[in-house]
């Protein structure tokens, strides 16, 4: 009997271990508030698994959005790991939100990490 029951307890831990690998945080090397419209904002992007470990592999992506105007700025890897690196424009002055998904899809724990909003200046 006490078999039976240690053998129903490694059957349900299962899927919660299989779940435990599937997190990420996302470090921005700066922050866009303040910058003028129509300048190139190059963010270097850290994704690391659990917080500690460079992820390699994962695709992030930039997303920018005021009112309906949305658009999206792929990182690249650079040669540090688990860093990458975007030039993301603000084409006009005014408030913008960002975000950037951290593109980590294995375990199904990709998400998008959010940030306050920004105010963009007018381009000179």
């Amino acid at each position: 009997m006490k078999r039976l029951a240690l053998l129903a307890l490694v059957v349900m831990a299962l899927p919660a271990a299989a779940m435990a690998g599937g997190w990420a945080t996302v470090q921005l090397s700066s922050v866009p508030d303040g910058m003028r419209a129509g300048t190139a904002w190059n963010v270097k992007v850290t994704v690391l698994q659990h917080g500690k470990t460079p992820l390699v592999g994962a695709k992030p992506l930039i997303t920018i959005s005021k009112g309906a105007k949305k658009l999206a700025f792929r990182a690249t890897p650079t040669r540090e790991l688990g860093v990458y690196r975007a030039r993301v424009v603000f084409p006009t002055a005014g408030t913008w939100r960002y975000a950037v998904y951290d593109g980590f899809t294995e375990y199904g724990g990709a998400r998008t990490h959010t940030y306050a909003p920004v105010r963009i200046k007018q381009a000179t």
